[in-house]
């Protein structure tokens, strides 16, 4: 006897990447990127930095998303506005730069007051750290059967960063990265987004 069997996945969480092409290479000048990167070598050597939750490695203080990061936040606002979620106006209330290199590492948090987080790699070398996301339903991590053949799981990395790879995912979402195996930095941006209509 064949039966048909529905299946439905009622609490998915998105996490969004897209790599920003454009701002990795230019004709006839140096690119974004190269202008971030050496933006964020000069904050490193003028400020201590700060330490939320860094382990090790630089974090800048809060930055302008109207000054040096203005193009990103407007690249931010486009690829929001595709996701077919009715975003017409956002705020970045914060928006920071985090340089890290052999050892150094990020504890597991979240920012769930805002909307969206998310991340851009100026530079992502080879062995500098993934991103890891953690599994958001508290009551799925006491089955061990499904961690382990449904969802494979309670911690997920991502492989596929690059230099330009923006991610994007639901505030609430806890979040970490693994310590860096190389001498070369990586460098980022952080920031949270609030939805405003």
């Amino acid at each position: 006897m064949h039966r048909k069997i529905e299946k439905n996945y009622w609490w998915t969480t998105p996490l969004w990447h897209v790599v920003l092409k454009e701002f990795k290479t230019h004709p006839t000048r140096v690119n974004y990127n190269d202008d971030l990167f050496s933006y964020g070598l000069g904050l490193k050597e003028k400020d201590k930095g700060v330490r939320k939750s860094n382990v090790g490695g630089w974090q800048s203080d809060l930055l302008d998303p109207n000054k040096e990061t203005k193009p990103l936040c407007d690249e931010i606002f486009d690829v929001l506005k595709t996701l077919e979620l009715g975003i017409k106006k956002i705020e970045i209330p914060q928006i920071w730069m985090s340089i890290n290199q052999r050892g150094d590492w990020n504890i597991i948090h979240q920012h769930g007051h805002f909307h969206f987080s998310g991340i851009y790699y100026i530079k992502y070398p080879k062995d500098s750290g993934r991103i890891g996301f953690k599994d958001p339903r508290p009551a799925a991590m006491s089955n061990a059967f499904f961690n382990e053949r449904f969802d494979g799981s309670e911690l997920k990395t991502i492989d596929t960063i690059q230099d330009g790879s923006l991610l994007l995912w639901p505030s609430f979402l806890e979040h970490f990265v693994e310590p860096s195996r190389t001498d070369e930095e990586r460098m980022s941006i952080s920031f949270d987004i609030i939805i405003k209509e």
